[in-house]
């Protein structure tokens, strides 16, 4: 639902190891997803690593993958027209030359903000694509934290950009280019279709998403307590688990839920139990405990810097209730229509009592009118501890009915509904999908999840009972086009489903496997000499599969070029620059100049390349200038100029 006209609305993302909003805000959580277009992302989306932040806060931040970003649903329309997103970030890798900030389209348009490199700079500019270059650039490296903040009003149409507390540029977004509209998502670090591999890496420390302009003095105070903002959790914060004990003997876990990192090196940890038995655990914790005593109970937890020994202390206190029940049931009779009669006795915990049969229907009578039926009683103190018993009703003529347990089927695939009972009649509720509704053992076909509840009778009594059929999606097969490759030169495979969104939790197997990298990969390469038509069959964690087929056919031409970058970092991946030919019998040079005209590479040799060394020595990394001429094995001459990007 959109905000109310005047309704503060805030998002918080601190990503301490979740992607969910901060408590205690209520929003959506964040949602890892790859870049549109045909750039190959990771199998994962990201990593929780550790990250010393400016204030000298260590602490766990979220870094995405190259070609994955985050998606912002904006279900409640915080990012409109009127709008401020914050992000605490230190950009760690740059991508290629572009890197995707924010998209307000919805991955339709190639209009965005993006870092920017200016003429083949190291560090990066922000730039209003298409509109250009805004603020000092360049501007930004991969070694610092800034607080972004893009501010916009929505009365002017202007868009204030921040770089912590400067104001780092003012756009004129009068067309309305950059905003948002309500339900349709936000995404952060990821690039569309348009342009492929325009994506960034960086470790995210803070992220907010609001529908308030900020004026410069609202930036600066967020600049201020930017470090307060983004690790609000205290050191010394714990949990008790659970917070109300309701028995004497139980086992209580306390559970260190600060922001110091695991062992807790440079730091001592002093707890205080109250006098409980410990069963296990030490130091940070967590540990497990048991208190033999009733009544209120406190923790306290007292953690020391080792260095400067200063202190921190935090008591929270738990309660230790005894309550228990006993039940009484005078049985009724089905053949006479009489009711059960079920007492429920309380003892222990604190006074009044409150008594269900089903835990949300709570009353203050004791006595409860029953008909045959397997139950659970439930009786609650006024502190909110509850205890529980199973308990059976039975008549003289006594009826009782299961079903099969809930259960996960493929869509389309049927499901016997088998059930035991000693009842004469049934009739079942959810009929959609059962091919005889007032059958024992029914046959459900069901198109969507359903639960179906069986009423089963016997004489005046009757008992019920339910299943819920769960319905896996079809496996939906998205693959790579058919597609005209090149002779023995790789081609990227790619296939996905929208039902198999976390990988490990799937099955890719291509065949046949015939010229591919890794047939069980989602993402393999195919070197083919010829044609091959693939199959790729995607099973879901549910078990269910789809398939879908990619047809490669291979050209066999004359062919001479130069890949567009190769990395001689000693990694044994791609450390020398080859040209890639087919049917060229010889060459006639290959050059590679510098950006000052040098040359620095020649051969004439198919087989040889340039390993970027210089004289011996290692080039820089960068753009460099080649040519290359070669004769085709039906004597035609071919030439190509180009540029290749060394990367270290």
């Amino acid at each position: 639902m959109p905000a109310l006209f005047g309704q503060a609305v805030k998002h918080t993302y601190r990503f301490y190891k979740t992607l969910e909003v901060a408590q205690p805000e209520c929003g959506p959580a964040l949602t890892p997803v790859t870049a549109l277009g045909s750039c190959p992302a990771s199998a994962t989306d990201g990593t929780f690593v550790s990250d010393v932040l400016p204030c000298g806060v260590q602490r766990t931040v979220y870094q995405n993958n190259l070609n994955w970003g985050l998606m912002y649903p904006n279900t409640e329309g915080a990012i409109t027209d009127n709008y401020t997103i914050q992000m605490y970030i230190k950009p760690t890798d740059w991508g290629v030359t572009w890197a995707r900030i924010i998209d307000f389209s919805n991955g339709g348009s190639d209009q965005g903000i993006y870092f920017k490199d200016k003429n083949g700079s190291k560090d990066r500019c922000i730039d209003f694509y298409p509109y250009g270059i805004a603020g000092a650039c360049p501007f930004f490296n991969t070694n610092t934290y800034y607080l972004l903040t893009f501010t916009r009003n929505g009365q002017t149409g202007i868009m204030d950009v921040y770089v912590d507390n400067m104001l780092f540029a003012s756009y004129n977004d009068k067309d309305g280019r950059y905003v948002g509209k309500p339900g349709t998502p936000i995404y952060i670090f990821r690039d569309d279709q348009s342009v492929s591999c325009e994506s960034g890496r960086a470790n995210f420390g803070y992220l907010s998403f609001s529908n308030q302009f900020l004026a410069k003095s609202d930036v600066e105070q967020s600049f201020n307590e930017i470090c307060f903002t983004a690790n609000i959790n205290p050191n010394a914060d714990f949990a008790i688990i659970p917070y109300a004990v309701c028995e004497k003997d139980q086992n209580v876990e306390i559970k260190y839920t600060g922001t110091i990192p695991v062992p807790g090196n440079g730091y001592s940890f002093e707890w205080d139990f109250d006098g409980a038995k410990i069963i296990s655990g030490s130091g940070m914790g967590p540990f497990l405990i048991n208190w033999e005593t009733t009544g209120p109970k406190k923790v306290a937890l007292k953690i020391t810097n080792l260095k400067c020994n200063n202190e921190i202390i935090n008591i929270k206190e738990a309660s230790v209730s005894d309550l228990s029940l006993t039940t009484d049931l005078v049985p009724g009779s089905c053949d006479k229509t009489s009711e059960g009669t079920l007492t429920i006795s309380g003892k222990g915990g604190q006074l009044p009592y409150q008594y269900s049969i089903d835990s949300v229907n709570y009353q203050a009578d004791a006595v409860f009118k029953l008909m045959p039926a397997d139950y659970k009683v439930y009786l609650k103190d006024v502190n909110g501890c509850v205890v529980n018993k199973p308990i059976k009703v039975e008549f003289s003529s006594n009826i009782n009915v299961q079903t099969i347990a809930d259960t996960t089927i493929c869509a389309g695939d049927p499901v016997v509904l088998t059930t035991n009972s000693n009842a004469q009649t049934f009739a079942w509720e959810a009929q959609p999908g059962l091919d005889n509704p007032n059958a024992k053992d029914p046959v459900a076909r069901p198109s969507i999840t359903t639960q179906y509840v069986v009423n089963a009778s016997l004489g005046v009594c009757n008992a019920r009972d339910t299943v819920t059929i769960r319905v896996a999606p079809p496996v939906e097969v998205k693959v790579t086009p058919d597609a005209t490759i090149d002779y023995n030169v790789p081609y990227q495979l790619i296939a996905s489903s929208p039902q198999v969104t976390n990988l490990n939790d799937g099955k890719f197997l291509w065949s046949p496997p015939d010229g591919l990298s890794d047939p069980a990969s989602p993402s393999p390469t195919a070197t083919l000499q010829s044609d091959q038509t693939y199959t790729i069959e995607i099973t879901s964690g549910m078990g269910c599969a789809g398939k879908g087929t990619v047809n490669l056919r291979v050209r066999r031409r004359e062919h001479l070029n130069v890949p567009t970058a190769f990395s001689p970092n000693g990694d044994g991946k791609n450390e020398v620059l080859i040209p890639v030919v087919n049917e060229i019998s010889s060459l006639s040079y290959f050059k590679i100049y510098n950006r000052w005209g040098q040359l620095v590479f020649f051969t004439k040799e198919l087989n040889k390349g340039w390993d970027g060394t210089f004289k011996g020595e290692a080039v820089v990394s960068g753009a460099y200038v080649w040519a290359i001429e070669g004769v085709s094995s039906e004597g035609r001459v071919m030439k190509r100029e180009g540029t290749v990007l060394l990367i270290k």
